[in-house]
C-alpha cells in the first residue's frame, strides 16, 4: 500500500511539473556527466561517506520530503537526525551508486533515478535498492525536494531473524 501511495504521489508531482512539456526526444535525456545535478548528487554521497553531514545536507531543499527505507522524513532537520543516527550506529558505513540517470522534465526540474548499495561495515554484506528524486532550480541553485527509496535486496548476513 505504501508503495502505491508513494508512486501516486510521485506521478502527481511529475504530472504537475511537466504538464506543459512532453518529453519526446533524446535531447530531454541529460548527458549525465554534463549536468550540475549529477555533480551535486555524487558529491553529496561522497560527503556522506566521509561523515560530513553538513555538506551532505546541502543537496536537499529545506522543505525536502524523503520517503526512506526506514520511515518518512520531512525537512532538513529530520534528515539531519536520520543520518546522524545512521552515522553514529555505523561510523564506517559506505554508500555506492552503481547507476544514476537524469531526465530533464522542464528547464528547472530534473528527475534522478538511481540504484544504491549501502555497506554498513564499509565492505562485505550490503543493502541494495532503487530510488528517485526530484531536483528543482530555485534561487540560483539546484536542490532535491522529493526522494523515494526502496530496498530491493538485503544480504542474508544483515537480515533480522524473528
Amino acid at each position: 500500500m505504501r508503495t502505491i501511495v508513494l508512486c501516486s504521489l510521485l506521478s502527481a508531482i511529475l504530472f504537475n511539473n511537466c504538464a506543459s512539456k512532453k518529453v519526446t526526444n533524446n535531447d530531454d535525456v541529460l548527458k549525465e556527466e554534463n549536468h550540475p545535478v549529477r555533480e551535486l548528487y555524487l558529491s553529496s554521497i561522497e560527503a556522506l561517506n566521509e561523515g560530513n553531514l553538513d555538506l551532505f545536507l546541502t543537496n536537499f531543499a529545506p522543505e525536502i520530503k524523503m520517503y526512506g527505507t526506514d520511515g518518512n522524513y520531512f525537512g532538513q532537520n529530520a534528515l539531519r537526525e536520520r543520518f546522524q543516527n545512521v552515522l553514529q550506529q555505523f561510523p564506517d558505513m559506505r554508500m555506492e551508486i552503481p547507476k544514476l540517470t537524469l531526465e530533464m522534465l522542464s528547464k528547472d526540474v530534473v528527475l534522478v533515478n538511481f540504484k544504491w548499495k549501502v555497506f554498513p561495515m564499509n565492505q562485505g554484506p550490503a543493502y541494495s535498492g532503487i530510488g528517485s528524486g526530484i531536483y528543482t532550480y530555485r534561487n540560483n541553485k539546484w536542490s532535491e525536494i522529493l526522494e523515494i527509496e526502496t530496498v530491493t535486496h538485503i544480504a542474508k548476513e544483515l537480515q533480522v531473524r524473528k
